[in-house]
């Protein structure tokens, strides 16, 4: 089912309203995804383990030690997945690895909001490079994800697509690759984040339906 895939990103509201959106949709969808909530409110982690499945998407890009030890401290909180900067380069993403116990370690690749005119190439140079670390699996655009699958070891990672944009929704942000519902799992997405058409809508649990 598609609600197995949706990961619903709970980026740029309140915990109030957070917590309304994540307990309307508990039933429906994968889990939840959370970022600038973190620092207001790390005990939303908590929270939200008791509604579903919680993907931390912080992005982790720094020395290995650092990350790993900022790794460790998540993984104890007991968030399934964790993001990391796949251009950080290979050792900080065996060391966030290491470090995961039974969270999975994502490796982020071109962020989506980039108008970028060698996207595939780089997209490719870095999956390559998180295979050879190691890590569970990559966020990238459905656009670079029919090349990404290519690959044969691949097929047993986890391929997240973000920017996930609905043709019922028009409204203009700050996504520039985006793509819709049916196109992303076409290209073989395993998950997709999906923020502004579920959480901005007057009734999420409609558009998630709706989704």
């Amino acid at each position: 089912m598609l609600s197995n895939k949706i990961i619903v990103a709970l980026d740029g509201i309140t915990t109030e309203k957070l917590l309304e959106i994540a307990n309307s949709l508990k039933e429906y969808v994968w889990g939840f995804k959370v970022n600038d909530i973190l620092y207001e409110n790390l005990s939303i982690i908590d929270q939200l383990k008791k509604l579903g499945r919680v993907f931390v998407d912080v992005k982790l890009h720094d020395i290995p030690n650092t990350v790993s030890n900022t790794v460790r401290r998540l993984s104890l909180k007991g968030v399934d997945m964790i993001t990391v900067h796949a251009s950080g380069g290979i050792d900080m993403m065996k060391a966030a690895k290491e470090k995961a116990g039974d969270s999975k370690i994502i490796a982020v690749t071109v962020l989506t909001s980039l108008r970028s005119l060698n996207a595939e190439k780089k997209v490719l140079r870095l999956a390559e490079e998180a295979l050879e670390a190691g890590v569970d699996g990559i966020v990238c655009s459905s656009h670079e994800l029919q090349v990404i699958s290519k690959i044969p070891e691949m097929k047993s990672k986890l391929k997240i697509v973000p920017a996930i944009r609905p043709s019922w929704y028009a409204e203009a942000d700050d996504q520039i690759r985006t793509t819709t519902p049916k196109e992303a799992i076409s290209a073989g997405a395993d998950y997709l984040v999906i923020g502004r058409p579920i959480t901005q809508s007057e009734n999420p649990l409609e558009a998630v339906k709706r989704l």
